[in-house]
Order: C-alpha cells, then structure tokens, then sequence
C-alpha cells in the first residue's frame, strides 16, 4: 500500500514538473542592461545628518518649528485631550503635573505625567510626552518619578498600551517642545 502511495506521488509529481504552465512556455523577461552596481564607498544619505541613526521625524530641519513659549494654552482641561483629542491636535499646550514614569527608549524618552484637574487626590489623569532627544534634551537624573514638572507640548494620537495589571489604557500623547522642573 506504501508502494502504491509512493509510486502515485512521484507520477504525480512527475506530470506537474513536466507540464508546461497556462498552455504554455513563460518567458523570461532578460534586462536590457544589468542592475547598476553600488559604489560602496559612498554612504546612504541617513536623514538626521552624518550620525549613522534613523530618526522617526526625520532630521530636525524637517520637523515642524517649535512654537514660541507664548503661543502655549494652559487653558485646556486635561480631561478634554481624553474626550477630543482631534480637536487639539497639533495645538501647543502646557500643563503642571508630577511625573508618573521616565522611559528612555532609543532616541526617545517618554514622560508620563500626572496632570490635577481638581483639589481631590483622586482628580487626575496622565498624559504621555514623547521628546526626541536629537531636538529636546532631558536629563533624566532631575527628570524622574515624583517630580513635578511643567511639559509643552502639541498633542498627536491616543497612545495604547496595557498597565501592569494586564488592563489596555489609552492616554494623550503629546510631542514635548520642552520640560522644566518646577521648584
């Protein structure tokens, strides 16, 4: 039984790698000329200059210019960001807040911070800020949990991500123009 398997299989085989495809010979299409060769002595342009890195934003002559200090709303209520985030997008903004969490990944550090809209301890709600550290520097050793801070920023998208707990949470993500620590 084995045998007979086998033998159809190979038959099988046989007869497809014989036929010829759509009725047909397909033909190969054959370059004019060949594929012009790479002189490997000249570097690919990277955008964000000669440092070897690829930015997300592209280099820093590309990004949209940081607003003047001035044009920032601290008007807007945070909770606002979490019901419309449209409406402010790409708006400067300023909030007060403490600071929940500092991760630096690559050439990135993400603030989150802990924005009071109200008196009570529980009357809060966190948004993220993102600083590309080829524009923003932070110092992350002033920068840290517990501190209170003023970001500006503009805000750009709902950022998704699940908590310790394993929950999905959704916060603003606002594109930091600058951080200062509040005395």
């Amino acid at each position: 039984m084995r045998f007979a398997l086998y033998l159809i299989l190979v038959v099988v085989c046989t007869g497809c790698l014989a036929a010829q495809p759509l009725g047909g010979p397909v033909n190969v299409r054959i370059p004019a000329s060949p594929t012009p060769q790479r002189d490997e002595t000249s570097s690919f342009p990277l955008p964000g200059g000669n440092s070897g890195t690829f930015s997300f934003f592209g280099p820093p002559e590309v990004v949209t210019p940081v607003p003047d200090p001035a044009t920032y709303r601290d008007d807007v209520d945070v909770r606002e960001l979490y019901r419309d985030l449209a409406a402010y997008s790409d708006v400067p903004l300023r909030y007060r807040g403490t600071v929940w969490t500092v991760v630096e990944q690559n050439e990135f550090v993400f603030v989150q911070v802990k924005v009071h809209f109200g008196p009570g301890p529980d009357e809060w709600r966190a948004i993220v800020v993102m600083f590309p550290t080829y524009r923003i520097p932070v110092d992350t050793s002033v920068v840290r949990e517990g501190v209170t801070v003023v970001v500006w920023g503009r805000p750009r998208t709902m950022l998704r991500f699940s908590d310790d707990a394993g929950q999905e949470v959704e916060q603003p993500l606002l594109l930091g123009d600058r951080i200062e620590v509040a005395e």
